[in-house]
């Protein structure tokens, strides 16, 4: 409202101004001049009025500026770890607060479940099935076995380290380790509370989850890992976390069969391929080693039980006493002779479970997957095939009281396996190959390449190994490039040992030294073998020696040697 009568005020001394102005020009008019005056002043007025400052309402702040155009704004945080503010001009109070930390997980049920280890059942901790006794009891009485005091050393050594330690018992399937182990721990470690993970549980929040718990084991526990070779893909369980678990207070005990340790343990003498990254580095433990057969004294033993299907168990000789209470040469037999008792498809069936699990599928399998898989095990020429629900009842019926020759993996039935004393010494086929690939997890992947390896199957092994190194796991990586190197695609080897090298794989340094030098590339190969070096590493202290000693600086090529020489003496 006031800036409209400032206006008018204006428009009329403007028109104040034009009357004297024609004064001038018109004779007549003289005597209007009084009115230039009037008219200066109005129009003066009028721009005092526009010029005055203006008073803003104090309740309201000022908007702020805005930027100028020509002012870039670094939107990039760099190096920053933690909160990052990135802003333009801040007019006023910025106040920042910080993301909450993240939730440690909760505790999981199997730790909240933990029991005395004198209590732990062995058949809920993996023992086999056997026919049950006269009164109904699943088990037979404990018969001791000749390796029990090993087994009690162990046990006793690792509960008073305080970097705990893994107690490994191996042997073949059904040969009594499951139920050796139970029992020693009942024997050495009675009250120390049993926590038994499934075999899809990551382990590394563990120690923190039983230091959280220690009122409830004042002895310490004891982690249980039947199967280890199961748990390894999700587990994490490598030497370190091992001993972190020691300084919580906890003992591992594990068993796993001789075939799957056979496999899959790192060799000293063989270290062509990378298996530390699966927790495999766990295996290279010094196992207690069951037989399959019993011992004569053990046969005695179990034959004064004076329980009726111990005293028959071990009356023959052909097998093993924990082997025939579970029924397994029973169940070989059942299976081999599927085909001819008209089960080829059902035979299929389990054929295909055996051969994804000695792939490397340590995951169980759908009765889909299996099916998928099973046509390459239907015998040639094929007999008429059952039709698959009938050939789905025979795999997985139990036989003698015991077990089926496909033992459900879950409460629901979804979920398989075979029974593990199944084995076949044949090649594996390429669909068996496949199946397992399709059915693998990343982890698994990894097994697979390896197990592909070993079996001669490179095509197998890279399939498997390059989507796990694409994703940045430089034991794959390195192994990629060693598979690569072996068929002579040497620049593709050179770029896969590179990027494990660059993020600080140690047995990549060493290769690409020795890959770049053989190419006569030694100032590249130099820097290799001596980050590889600085690390420990004896024979890439060796080759650096001599690499000096080609180029003429022998006193520090003779330094290197002399550093690796002493290594050697010390580890």
């Amino acid at each position: 409202m006031r800036r409209t009568w400032v206006w008018i005020l204006a428009v009329v001394g403007v028109a104040l101004l034009v009357v004297p102005g024609a004064s001038l020009l018109l004779p007549g008019l003289e005597k209007l001049s009084w009115v230039v005056g009037a008219g200066a002043f109005v129009l003066a007025a009028a721009v005092l009025a526009l010029a005055w400052p203006h008073r803003t309402p104090s309740s309201r702040a000022p908007a702020p500026s805005p930027a100028p155009a020509s002012t870039p704004v670094d939107n990039r945080a760099g190096d920053v770890h933690g909160t990052a503010v990135q802003t333009g001009a801040v007019h006023g109070p910025l106040t920042v607060h910080p993301p909450p930390a993240p939730a440690a997980p909760p505790v999981p049920g199997w730790v909240e479940v933990a029991l005395p280890a004198h209590q732990a059942d062995a058949h809920g901790l993996g023992a086999h099935d056997t026919l049950p006794g006269p009164g109904g009891e699943e088990l037979p009485p404990y018969v001791a076995r000749d390796v029990d005091d090993e087994l009690d050393r162990r046990l006793g050594a690792a509960a008073v380290s305080s970097l705990g330690g893994l107690v490994l018992v191996t042997g073949s399937s059904t040969a009594g380790k499951t139920r050796a182990l139970v029992q020693a721990l009942a024997r050495t470690l009675p009250e120390r509370m049993l926590v038994a993970p499934p075999e899809d549980a990551d382990l590394r929040p563990l120690p923190a989850w039983l230091k959280a718990s220690t009122a409830r084991a004042p002895q310490g526990w004891v982690v249980w890992l039947d199967d280890l070779d199961r748990h390894l893909s999700a587990s994490g369980l490598t030497p370190a976390l091992v001993a972190e678990l020691g300084r919580a207070g906890a003992v591992v005990a594990a068993t796993i069969r001789r075939e799957r340790l056979g496999s899959l343990r790192p060799s000293a003498t063989d270290p062509t391929l990378a298996t530390e990254g699966v927790g495999y580095a766990v295996l290279r433990t010094p196992p207690v080693t069951l037989d399959r057969l019993w011992s004569g004294q053990e046969r005695e033993r179990a034959r004064a039980s004076g329980d009726g299907r111990l005293v028959r168990a071990a009356a023959d000789e052909r097998f093993g006493v924990a082997e025939q209470l579970a029924a397994g040469p029973h169940l070989q037999q059942a299976w081999e002779t599927g085909p001819d008792s008209g089960h080829p498809r059902g035979y299929a069936l389990v054929a295909a479970a055996v051969g994804l699990a000695q792939a490397g599928v340590s995951s169980p399998l759908t009765r889909e997957q299996l099916h998928t898989a099973h046509s390459a095990y239907l015998p040639h020429p094929p007999p008429l095939p059952e039709e698959a629900d009938r050939a789905w009842e025979w795999a997985t019926r139990p036989r003698s009281g015991t077990a089926g020759l496909l033992v459900p993996a879950d409460h629901e039935g979804r979920l398989w396996r075979a029974f593990d004393y199944l084995t076949t010494q044949d090649p594996l086929p390429e669909a068996v190959w496949r199946a397992a690939l399709d059915a693998a997890t990343d982890r698994d992947r990894f097994t697979i390449g390896v197990t592909a390896y070993r079996a001669k199957r490179g095509d197998i092994a890279e399939t498997a190994w390059r989507p796990v190194a694409d994703q940045g796991d430089t034991d794959a990586m390195f192994n990629l490039g060693t598979l690569l190197e072996e068929v002579d695609r040497g620049e593709e080897a050179q770029d896969w040992w590179q990027r494990a090298a660059e993020q600080g794989d140690i047995r990549a340094m060493f290769n690409l030294g020795i890959l770049l030098d053989e190419a006569g590339r030694v100032e590249e190969a130099e820097p290799w073998f001596r980050k590889a070096a600085d690390q420990g590493d004896t024979n890439a202290m060796v080759n650096l020696g001599a690499l000096l000693d080609e180029a003429g600086r022998v006193e520090e090529a003779e330094d290197w040697r002399q550093r690796a020489r002493e290594k050697r003496v010390d580890g």
